[in-house]
């Protein structure tokens, strides 16, 4: 028995054993999903793989501490500066007493006394890094005569009235701390590289480190529940104008993205059921095929997303764009396959047969047309994008699913007693479009050529620009708070915005300790040449284990009784209080300590307090691992050009140190490239793909030419498109092209196939046509309606795809049907007008 005969026999004698493979279909696909579903909301996963810089970025995301900081803004008018400057302090206190807050950087920590007593508890490891002539030159002031003219000397210095001595002997009583930390401070000033007060003092930015166990979907919501219901109450106190409270940061993307993925499943699934069953409707006026084909779609949508789990593990944001995208390009299917059953019961034909019928002329192009689409799709995967790959893989999956289930499932819903529509006004009208454009091809030609013509001219010419936006922008949400207090802070504070960053990691702590001061010589000589503007680097922090062994042996030269005393008996006669040097009497009694061989030199993560400020920026140089690290690089403009890229890519690196560049700006400029040649290798790939398969399909090299033109027009056409009305490309959106060439080419399929085949053109012809219509508007709904969602790579994606599909069907209907009309006799297309005779007959 024929493959169409064995269809239809299942789907109309024996029912109930399809409905039975229906039922354990969703059964095993329902189980996958409650034991396996997973949402991957990283939005690095996007990006595509192979790229240092990206590799650099997860690292950097992953790693390093700063994932878990939220950055808080207050924004004031200028006539409350003044009350803002009061406010601040009582703003960061409900601040650390907040249950979800570990820490908050509200200033540098050296205008705090708690900052100040936690740099001196560094100090010892700090000394001991020092360079051997440096250390010697230190303990000199040491010696009791330097002692007691060092407090002679500030003694002078109060009583002329002075500021500078009293926090001289507040920070360093002994001057050996300065020496410790000057590596320290001129490498790693918080305040320089990142303001926390804007300059018109509208702004004062508060940095917290919270203590969520994980940053998954859900903790990052729980979260910022907590710090909503803390900003809606953190205006009390304040008695000034308009305050804005804003906060942005990690955790407030993803619990932003992770509740958008929820909006953009809901809005864009029933956006694509409601404007693709109105279409439906529209063209058949049937409520029954319409609820079997969203149960088909649907049955397509979970099977498929079960399979992504069950290859994958896991599903990342972008594809839950997956279920808009298939029900918009599945239904076509649909359409095609009722269109031609709907038109067999109106020639006659009972259900069963009909059902043969539809599935024995149309199954071919159906094939065709999900392999086209499958392996577009299925391209995604050359992208190296993990979120993208899985798209491609599952809407592949799921168009195949959707052939398969629009030929059987489909049917389940259809009645036996169907009767004809009464007045198919579309089927009429595009009836006498079909008959107008055989009997006149040349009067449509002459109207859709030049058109296409002219936009193929505004596609290729220079100008208009095509707008190519590789901003950070681009990635992130639409209406986003955490996007909208990020963007304010960095109008508000122009200094700030994104560093270039150097990921180095070592072996052990003596290497760190070479690499940086290597890089950090290095980047210094960069700054001084120009090319970049400051850089901080872990180096001061990064301590030698040589030096350290070298400079204890110096120790032992130091005769700390002596100092000790010398240091009591100045304090006595300058009249200072003994309170006041307790600091520098635990210094002596340290370095005492540490003279001793057996003695251990005290690791100084460990002196720190867990609350300590400097933990700020510890955990910005520093990973969870201490030989991970990395530095920043400010530049002179924010990066943007490949230029720019290219000149850090040259000045930055080291000899002998493994360095990688990345950071966000740094790295979608680094993507660039890969856009473009995503843009044109891989569509031209496409390209060559479907030539091929259309020559092996058509047998007839007028129909591949044509063919051929209508694809080119149609991608041309798309790009003058979002030039004229300016829509953007973006570094994932370029996808869209080669998606067009796959979905695009099956509209000339359908109607080619069906003309090679065709007994009576302007019935079969139009019998095809009008399902191609209504197939093309439910794709551009389908993808339209992904411009609802909040994520802007799927929005960018779906209003991308739905102007290309759009012109592919304009394209089909109003140059590939009257160029294959104008490529026969006029004497054969009157005669095919009026008597049933094959196409290949005639050829």
């Amino acid at each position: 028995m024929p493959l169409h005969s064995t269809i239809s026999h299942l789907v109309t004698r024996r029912r109930g054993v399809v409905w039975l493979g229906v039922a354990l279909l969703v059964a095993a696909s329902v189980f996958v999903l409650v034991t396996h579903m997973r949402l991957d909301t990283e939005v690095l996963n996007l990006l595509p793989r192979g790229f240092e810089s990206v590799e650099g970025l997860k690292v950097y995301n992953r790693d390093f501490a700063q994932v878990r900081e939220l950055t808080f803004a207050l924004v004031a008018q200028p006539q409350d500066v003044d009350r803002l400057e009061e406010f601040a302090p009582q703003f960061a206190e409900s601040l650390r007493q907040q249950p979800w807050c570990a820490r908050v950087l509200a200033g540098s920590p050296l205008e705090t006394p708690d900052g100040v007593a936690d740099l001196q508890k560094m100090a010892v490891p700090l000394l001991l890094n020092l360079e051997p002539a440096t250390f010697e030159e230190t303990l000199a002031a040491l010696r009791p005569d330097k002692i007691r003219e060092r407090l002679r000397r500030l003694h002078d210095e109060i009583d002329a009235g002075s500021p500078r001595p009293q926090f001289e002997l507040m920070l360093d009583p002994l001057g050996v701390i300065a020496p410790a930390l000057k590596p320290f401070a001129s490498n790693a000033s918080i305040e320089e590289d990142q303001p926390l007060t804007s300059p018109d003092r509208t702004m004062r930015v508060f940095i917290t480190v919270t203590n969520q166990p994980s940053i998954g979907a859900f903790e990052c919501q729980k979260l910022m529940r907590e710090v909503n219901a803390f900003c809606a109450t953190a205006r009390q106190g304040w008695d000034g104008g308009p305050l804005e409270v804003l906060v942005t940061g990690r955790s407030a993307y993803v619990g932003e993205i992770s509740l958008s993925m929820r909006h953009d499943i809901i809005i864009t699934v029933l956006g694509s059921i409601v404007l693709v069953g109105g279409v439906f409707f529209i063209g058949f006026g049937r409520w029954l095929p319409l609820i079997g084909m969203g149960f088909s779609l649907l049955l397509c949508c979970l099977v498929a997303i079960a399979a992504g789990l069950l290859i994958f593990g896991e599903l990342n944001m972008v594809t839950v764009g997956f279920c808009a995208i298939l029900i918009g390009l599945g239904v076509d299917f649909a359409i095609l396959i009722f269109g031609r059953y709907q038109q067999a019961r109106d020639d006659g034909s009972d259900h069963a047969e009909a059902v043969g019928e539809a599935v024995k002329n149309l199954g071919k192009a159906v094939f065709f047309g999900a392999l086209t689409t499958a392996v577009g799709f299925m391209a995604l995967v050359l992208s190296n994008s993990a979120g993208f790959t899985q798209l491609g893989v599952l809407i592949a999956i799921g168009i195949f699913l959707a052939g398969l289930f629009m030929m059987s499932v489909f049917f389940l819903f259809v009645p036996e007693a169907t009767t004809p529509l009464r007045n198919d006004w579309i089927f009429a009208l595009v009836k006498r479009y079909v008959r107008a454009t055989v009997r006149r091809p040349g009067t449509v030609l002459w109207i859709a050529v030049p058109l296409l013509l002219s936009l193929t001219g505004i596609a290729v010419s220079p100008k208009p620009r095509l707008i190519f936006d590789a901003s950070t922008e681009s990635m992130e949400p639409k209406s986003s708070e955490a996007g909208y207090a990020l963007h304010t802070i960095m109008d508000k504070m122009p200094t700030r915005w994104e560093p270039a960053i150097g990921i180095v990691r070592a072996q052990n702590a003596q290497e760190l300790h070479d690499y940086w001061q290597k890089v950090a010589a290095h980047w210094s000589q960069a700054q001084s040449n120009g090319k970049i503007r400051s850089f901080s680097t872990p180096a001061a922090l990064a301590l030698s284990p040589q030096r350290e062994a070298a400079n204890r042996e110096t120790l032992h030269t130091l005769d700390v009784p002596a100092a000790r005393q010398a240091l009591e008996t100045a304090v006595a006669e300058e009249g200072f209080s003994a309170e006041t040097f307790d600091s520098g009497f635990t210094l002596l009694d340290e370095l005492a300590r540490i003279a001793q061989p057996e003695a251990p030199i005290p690791d100084w993560r460990s002196l720190l307090p867990k609350a300590s400020s400097w933990w700020f920026l510890v955990d910005r140089f520093f990973a969870h691992d201490p030989l991970l690290t990395t530095g920043f690089v400010t530049t002179n403009e924010p990066i943007t050009t490949q230029e720019q890229k290219q000149m850090l890519t040259r000045e930055l690196p080291v000899a002998g140190v493994p360095m990688t560049l990345s950071g966000w700006s740094f790295t979608l400029t680094d993507l660039i490239p890969w856009s473009h040649r995503q843009l044109i290798l891989i569509s031209a790939m496409m390209a060559v793909f479907e030539c091929g398969l259309l020559a092996l399909l058509y047998r007839d090299w007028r129909l591949w030419l044509i063919h051929i033109a209508t694809l080119i027009f149609s991608v041309t056409a798309m790009i003058a498109t979002m030039k004229l009305l300016h829509l953007p490309l973006n570094l994932l959106n370029v996808l869209a092209f080669r998606l067009v060439l796959a979905v695009g080419v099956d509209y000339g399929i359908y109607v080619l196939l069906v003309w090679q085949k065709a007994r009576q053109l302007d019935h079969d012809v139009a019998g095809v046509v009008k399902p191609v219509i209504l197939a093309g508007l439910t794709a551009v709904s389908g993808f339209g309606a992904l411009g609802l969602a909040n994520n802007p790579t799927l929005a960018g994606l779906g209003i991308a795809c739905g102007v290309g599909i759009f012109w592919s069907l304009a394209a089909t209907v109003f140059f590939t049907l009257p160029a294959a009309a104008a490529a026969e006799p006029k004497s054969w297309r009157e005669e095919s007008l009026q008597t049933r005779v094959k196409y290949t007959e005639h050829v």
